[in-house]
């Protein structure tokens, strides 16, 4: 992937040098924004006081170094953004649950200039009744994942420093890729139940991040579905040689082993069942997806110098 270069005015520099830091940039004007459902919106100056709906947005926001502007968050910030973020959430205000109902009175009271939201909050409406400024991050891609943190600088007043931020992710990515070029491309199984078996298929952001990672999806070649359920058959007949569990700690390499069947399947019979990344690394689609990828691509080539 391609690192994005930026030419900058050398008159513009200082004030750029300062908002990277954490100052916000002065708005010239209003400012307008177009969010992932198409949804326009329109400020009148860099916002400071923001309501997160969704582990991916407070990542970006902590990524940028907002905390101080985050005045409240659901409970899936808390529990499913991995290191360090999810410790720098700890002590924000919590607004409730985003899947089974936010407390739409407390966000009121919090006097957000801004509502980040996620795809499934189940009482948007309700927010959206109070007149708030909302709008909906959904990436689905790095690209998107890119767009969203621009969107948040811009709408912040810290595009210089969001675009580093991006600089830097599209770096660390790009590097992967070139460390895993020419090395040989393992089988690997996904796994996101370890009682179904669900999997990430062809065509969902998972299945993308393996292909970077320098990994063969098996899924791909027995299913047409984003995230399907294998059967135990199936994936003994494809014979991985590595599996990478995203269930623990409901599935163990022990536990496996265990199954009727699996002891023969190569990642099993030499030890390359993986346990160690946190799944919120690579099920949230935010800043810190890069480093799952960087673990992955280590799970995947052992031996082999990964940045």
């Amino acid at each position: 992937m391609r690192r994005m270069t930026f030419l900058l005015p050398l008159a513009a520099a200082a004030g750029l040098v300062a908002a990277g830091c954490g100052t916000a940039q002065p708005a010239a004007g209003p400012i307008r924004l177009t969010d992932d459902v198409g949804a326009h919106l329109t400020l009148q100056a860099p916002v400071t006081r923001i309501v997160s709906l969704g582990p991916s947005n407070t990542q970006i926001l902590l990524a940028l170094g907002l905390r101080k502007d985050i005045v409240g968050i659901d409970d899936e910030s808390i529990q499913y953004d991995p290191a360090p973020y999810g410790r720098e959430a700890k002590g924000l205000t919590v607004v409730g649950d985003s899947y089974s109902g936010i407390d739409v009175e407390k966000i009121a009271a919090l006097r957000p200039q801004l509502v980040l939201a996620m795809q499934g909050v189940k009482n948007i409406q309700e927010i959206e009744a109070l007149h708030l400024k909302v709008a909906t991050l959904d990436p689905t891609d790095m690209a998107g994942i890119y767009r969203d943190i621009g969107f948040v600088g811009a709408a912040t007043g810290h595009a210089a420093k969001a675009a580093a931020v991006v600089a830097s992710l599209r770096s660390r990515l790009a590097a992967v890729r070139t460390a895993v070029q020419g090395l040989s491309r393992p089988s690997v199984f996904i796994e996101l139940d370890p009682t179904q078996y669900y999997t990430a298929g062809p065509g969902s952001f998972l299945d993308t991040l393996i292909g970077f990672a320098g990994g063969r999806n098996i899924a791909d070649a027995v299913t047409r579905e984003a995230y399907p359920a294998l059967s135990s058959e199936t994936i003994i007949a494809q014979d991985p040689a590595v599996i990478v569990l995203l269930d623990a700690p409901y599935a163990s390499p022990q536990g496996v082993a265990k199954r009727p069947g699996w002891s023969d399947i190569a990642a099993v019979a030499h030890g390359r069942v993986e346990a160690n990344i946190d799944p919120s690394l690579l099920s949230q689609p935010a800043p810190a997806v890069v480093q799952g990828v960087e673990e992955l691509a280590r799970d995947l080539h052992p031996g082999h110098r990964i940045p």
